[in-house]
């Protein structure tokens, strides 16, 4: 098997057999999940068209198998189809429903959550017309890398009414911080000024919906959540200020928000101030940053905390 997959790999796509090859790797009896990937990449990476309807059928071939550990082979032809825009209601309506449970009975994981996530993103990528209803219903999977995928597909979805129910679904409290993240860039991508507002009210959460807002207005370069941001991080816990809310304001990369964690290097105290400067130095090689880095050591009479600015800057 492991000589098929390295030819898989090595592939001709200019030669008139590379279909047949496909074909022929797929046809194998109790063929391997491992092999169906390889085979199914080929299919995607060299648009072997002709070989899909294999495909299709290793994907019902395979369900249910144990031959397909991580459903590594099924998501796989859900990843080929889906990149050469093929619909196959044989996969991408039966693999919403696919539960793959692996581990021991203490600690099992759902393969399968991967594949559901996928396929509600493939309805909505191939435009299909209850693309928003099955995003929904995914969006409350039991499994977190299910709840994403619907996520994704609900924000890469082109329907402003989408925001509804990303609204509602962060508006009922917290959830994996994947989730949360793929729910506000959705809203991002969607309404960009509504979803600044809903962030920015979602600040005064007093949990990990908050954090996830930050770092969402923050890597979307919300500048106008600047001011929003410096008072959550004067009122959130030391720990999520040091691991968010610094993060969140330098990823607006703005002169005022680089300017309020200058402000914090050289007032706060010792653990603020490293913090700050930590979170700084992830665009130190942008000259102004540097430049404010050495700034900020030139003026700092902490010894220490000089020779951490400057070790931050090198």
């Amino acid at each position: 098997m492991d000589q098929i997959v390295a030819g898989l790999a090595r592939l001709d796509p200019t030669s008139p057999d590379a279909a047949d090859m496909v074909r022929m790797a797929l046809k194998l009896k109790a063929c391997p999940g491992y092999v169906v990937a390889a085979a199914a990449k080929a299919v995607e990476v060299h648009a072997l068209r002709d070989a899909i309807p294999e495909l299709v059928a290793a994907f019902d071939a395979l369900y249910g198998a144990k031959r397909d550990p991580g459903c590594t082979g099924r998501l796989a032809i859900v990843v080929a189809l889906h990149a050469l825009d093929h619909w196959s209601a044989e996969v991408f309506e039966r693999g919403l429903t696919l539960v793959q449970l692996e581990g021991d009975p203490l600690n099992r994981f759902d393969f399968g959550a991967m594949v559901r996530g996928a396929c509600a993103q493939a309805h909505v990528h191939l435009l299909r017309a209850d693309c928003l209803d099955v995003c929904a219903e995914m969006l409350a999977d039991d499994w977190a890398s299910a709840r994403v995928g619907a996520a994704r597909g609900l924000g890469e979805s082109g329907r402003i009414d989408a925001t509804a129910t990303l609204r509602f679904k962060l508006a009922l409290g917290p959830d994996d911080s994947e989730v949360m993240a793929a729910c506000f860039d959705g809203l991002f991508g969607l309404r960009r000024d509504p979803a600044i507002s809903f962030s920015i009210a979602m600040l005064e959460r007093e949990d990990e919906r908050a954090e996830s807002a930050a770092l969402a207005l923050g890597s979307q370069r919300a500048d106008e959540a600047t001011d929003a941001l410096i008072a959550w991080c004067d009122r959130a816990t030391k720990e999520s200020r040091h691991r968010v809310g610094y993060l969140a304001l330098t990823l607006l990369r703005s002169d005022a928000a680089n300017a309020a964690l200058a402000t914090v290097i050289r007032t706060a105290a010792a653990e603020d101030a490293i913090a700050a400067a930590e979170a700084l130095a992830t665009f130190k090689h942008e000259p102004a940053v540097h430049d404010l880095l050495i700034a900020c050591a030139k003026t700092t009479k902490d010894k220490q905390l000089r020779a951490e600015l400057e070790r931050l800057a090198d």
